[in-house]
């Protein structure tokens, strides 16, 4: 084996013993890093060229290709580089996908090893140990996030989740749960007994989201100053729980950010809460609570005591156990059901686009599709009524005949007449 030739800041080379040369070089990328890249040729003018290459590759900012990178450290170098962008509950959801379905079935393997057809493979995996397609394309979304940063970095060069995705199990259409008009008014009665259902009667009452209605203050509950006696709650945050974690964030969408008008019995509900929440500041001592539905103690009020409070008010209303969520569905389909426009609908639920609305409400449309037909007859054209006669036209009075001949008329330009 030869030893190390230098070439005078382009690269070291070495003659192995099998005739071939192994070749080293320092490079500088854009960013000011360095790297020592190296490899094996055949001869010694073939590597120089691909120091040459390695190089031009530096200055354009392409960095070779890693073999060791493994998916666990891609995927976590990943969630690390986007953890400030991302809201808390979307960092904790992804973490736990990654602990729970990517770290003890894919996180040893090599990220550049790993080809569509075995991605497919591992979601049909997690399909058949129970995993619901939402879960599937989340763990999509997360690999194909990871894969496409570390190509943009040069540390691979493909992204197989491009083409190894998850298939959707095939099966009927889900129909949104939710309360008959009947229902949701037992619902409501019952609800109005009991201190801890006054949120879920203000879910039935607006369409509000539970994590929204649970993060209002009393700050976001405001007169109309444009018409007197109107009131409107502002939506601008919400409340979650995320294994154990809560957490306050924007809405679930742009136009998740709204305000929402307040019926009379709605004003009634906060109002209520008002009172009850000044009585309760002087046994817990905690001070006026700033949620207008806080726990007894005046601290936030979670959502899993929402949920266990709904089963119960179910059972004594004697109406279809569901969840808080199928308020918001019964309000939605209640108003589509009575023949409110679609958009007008949507701005009240925060949907991003009026489509969305109708898309997952579309069960509540029923009666005014059966009224979608017509007859032959309705194409047929009417016929045109006889028209009238005119009346004669009658004579001037004699004033207005005189005022005429009385005008003085302009003489004719010109020569005589023609024919």
């Amino acid at each position: 084996m030869g030893t190390p030739k230098r070439g005078h800041g382009e690269g070291q080379y070495k003659n192995l013993d099998s005739g071939k040369v192994q070749w080293r070089v320092r490079v500088t990328y854009p960013d000011g890093s360095t790297a020592r890249p190296s490899g094996t040729a055949k001869n010694i003018t073939a590597a120089r060229l691909e120091v040459a290459a390695a190089k031009a590759e530096a200055e354009a900012g392409r960095r070779p290709l890693t073999l060791a990178l493994t998916v666990s450290q891609m995927v976590t170098e990943y969630m690390e580089a986007k953890r400030a962008r991302w809201a808390d509950r979307t960092a904790w959801n992804n973490q736990a996908l990654y602990r729970r379905h990517i770290l003890p079935h894919l996180g040893a393997k090599r990220a550049a090893g790993l080809q569509p057809k075995d991605l497919r493979a591992y979601f049909e995996a997690l399909q058949a140990g129970g995993l619901g397609d939402s879960g599937q394309r989340q763990i999509h979304v997360l690999l194909s996030g990871a894969y496409k940063r570390a190509v943009g970095d040069g540390l691979l060069k493909d992204n197989p989740a491009s083409y190894g995705r998850p298939v959707k199990a095939a099966r009927q259409a889900a129909r949104v749960k939710a309360f008959t008009p009947e229902e949701l008014g037992q619902f409501i009665t019952a609800a109005l007994e009991d201190r801890w259902a006054l949120p879920l009667v203000f879910l039935g009452l607006t369409g509000m989201r539970i994590g929204e209605a649970l993060a209002l203050t009393w700050e976001d509950y405001r007169e109309d100053p444009k018409v007197k006696g109107a009131y409107f709650v502002s939506v601008s945050k919400t409340r979650s729980e995320f294994e154990g974690k809560a957490y306050t964030g924007a809405p679930k969408t742009a136009k998740g950010v709204r305000n929402v008008p307040l019926s009379a019995d709605a004003v009634a509900i906060v109002e209520d809460m008002r009172r009850r929440v000044l009585l309760e500041a002087g046994s817990h001592g905690n001070g006026v609570s700033p949620y207008i539905f806080p726990s007894v103690d005046g601290r936030y009020m979670r959502q899993d005591t929402a949920r266990a409070v709904m089963r119960r008010t179910c059972e004594a209303a004697g109406v279809p156990l569901l969840s808080p969520h199928a308020l918001r569905h019964s309000v939605a389909s209640y108003y589509l059901g009575e023949g409110r426009d679609a958009v007008t609908v949507a701005a009240l639920l925060g949907h991003a686009q009026a489509s969305t609305t109708l898309n997952i409400y579309a069960h509540a449309l029923p009666d005014r599709l059966r009224a979608m037909t017509f007859d032959r007859s309705a194409l047929e054209r009417p016929k045109d009524p006889p028209a009238k006669e005119e009346p004669a036209p009658t004579a001037a009075p004699a004033a207005a005949a005189a005022r005429l001949a009385a005008v003085p008329r302009r003489p004719r330009k010109g020569g005589p007449r023609k024919a």
